[in-house]
């Protein structure tokens, strides 16, 4: 990782930013040792592969000091000092948020993503779901130190993990494999929702029998099931 971008200035004191906003969390200006997931800003004479005033994420600590990734694919270590120091402000994760985990328990695996799904404010307060990693499918109750709130990709894949995991469900409800349909189908069109009988399956389309133009082939992405054959009162 080069330089961040769309690092947002959020507050200033004096001329000094105090407070900035990355990938939507709020990042406090700090001071003392740095923590890999921190963020720096270099200074305005800044080391030739790096962006003067440029922000970075911290992914390595080092004797106090920090490494960073510089534009040219290099690791770069930035001296204690001559940096500016922010971090990410601390906001308790609720029930419906996605998060990380950071720290590896009995169960989960460091690197999951994770969708909280029950707080009871007790010590170990969050039911988790794996959505994305290793433990995807299974759940684990994890402390708050375990986790961090996921970034906006990775929330954006886990939500995308979600609505797969969410069709194949409703697939298998019926006993089929994602996007098998049967003679007998009725089918809804997703450009016009016209609503059509499956009255042919070939190797790699589905043949519905339109109003306007009888028996065409479409691909299983251009439509959805509305009522299986074997639900249909009028064909029992």
């Amino acid at each position: 990782m080069a330089a961040l971008r769309g690092v947002k200035t959020l507050d200033m004191v004096g001329g000094e930013i105090t407070k900035v906003a990355y990938e939507g969390a709020e990042y406090e200006r700090v001071e003392g040792d740095a923590k890999v997931g921190d963020i720096i800003r270099l200074p305005g004479n800044s080391y030739k592969h790096a962006i003067p005033g440029g922000f970075y994420a911290v992914i390595s600590v080092i004797d106090r000091d920090v490494i960073v990734m510089e534009n040219c694919g290099n690791h770069h270590r930035w001296t204690e000092g001559l940096y500016e120091l922010f971090r990410k402000k601390h906001v308790r994760l609720k029930v419906g948020d996605y998060a990380k985990v950071v720290d590896e328990g009995e169960i989960s695996i460091t690197g999951d993503i994770v969708k909280i799904t029950e707080d009871d404010h007790g010590y170990i307060p969050f039911r988790c779901d794996v959505i994305t990693g290793k433990g995807a499918g299974d759940y684990f109750w994890a402390r708050e130190s375990e986790l961090v709130h996921a970034t906006e990709a990775e929330v954006a894949v886990a939500k995308e993990a979600e609505a797969k995991r969410s069709i194949k469900a409703k697939w298998a409800k019926i006993g089929r494999k994602v996007d098998e349909y049967k003679v007998g189908d009725l089918v809804k069109y997703l450009s016009d929702g016209e609503i059509c009988e499956v009255g042919k399956i070939t190797d790699r389309k589905v043949m519905c029998s339109t109003e306007e133009y009888g028996l065409c082939g479409e691909l299983p992405k251009d439509i959805t099931l509305i009522t299986p054959v074997e639900a249909r009162f009028d064909r029992s």
